[in-house]
């Protein structure tokens, strides 16, 4: 296996490319930027580039879908250190070859190589789940966001602020009988049995609201 490594961690480039050689493999080339890592990849076709994602110039992703389009022989594997998921669902939809965690055993990361190169896509699972978790969540938020009607988005919105039901009444001019209506469809479209489970599920990243205006 031959690699090209762009990472600006000496340490951990260090100690990567002793790992690698010492498993028998061939490090071809080490930048600390991706303009040198795209260079060495033309010179040398490696098997694997091997691509810290927070480079100074913040450019990562752009070299990875650089790399995909035009040197499809050489399989990108993107390294980070952050817990970030938003960049792990932007790497997907490029198509690299795999996206590990900095903090991992170095043993680890030879073998998730050695499947990459065998024609794995290999990606962190802690993270994966967390990405699921996310988008399952955001489907059903936007699925709750076309079901709930005008009005009852209207309680649902006022709910999230903390308004009890006279409050509701006197902001949206209409009946308690009418708001509770409301507040009962919007409990029964979020298989919930209370105002303060309907709140926590519509709240923060995962709640309609955010997902809507996003």
């Amino acid at each position: 296996m031959r690699i090209v490594i762009c990472d600006d961690h000496r340490l951990l480039v260090e100690a990567l490319a002793t790992a690698i050689v010492g498993a028998g493999h061939k490090v071809e080339a080490v930048s600390a930027t991706t303009t040198d890592a795209l260079i060495a990849v033309e010179k040398h076709r490696p098997d694997i580039l091997l691509l810290d994602l927070n480079l100074p110039n913040g450019d990562s992703l752009d070299a990875a879908r650089e790399m995909v389009a035009r040197h499809s022989y050489t399989r990108t594997v993107i390294l980070t250190g952050s817990e970030a998921i938003e960049p792990l669902r932007q790497a997907l939809e490029i198509g690299i070859a795999g996206y590990l965690r900095k903090d991992g055993r170095i043993d680890q990361m030879l073998a998730t190589l050695e499947r990459c190169l065998r024609g794995e896509r290999v990606f962190d699972e802690v993270l994966m789940r967390r990405l699921n978790r996310t988008m399952l969540a955001q489907q059903r938020s936007s699925t709750l966001h076309t079901e709930f009607t005008p009005r009852e988005r209207a309680v649902a919105d006022l709910l999230r602020e903390g308004l009890d039901t006279t409050e509701i009444v006197a902001t949206l001019g209409v009946s308690k009988s009418t708001v509770r209506t409301h507040v009962q469809a919007i409990l029964n479209k979020l298989s919930v049995h209370s105002r303060v489970q309907a709140v926590a599920l519509l709240e923060g990243p995962l709640g309609y609201h955010d997902e809507a205006v996003s």
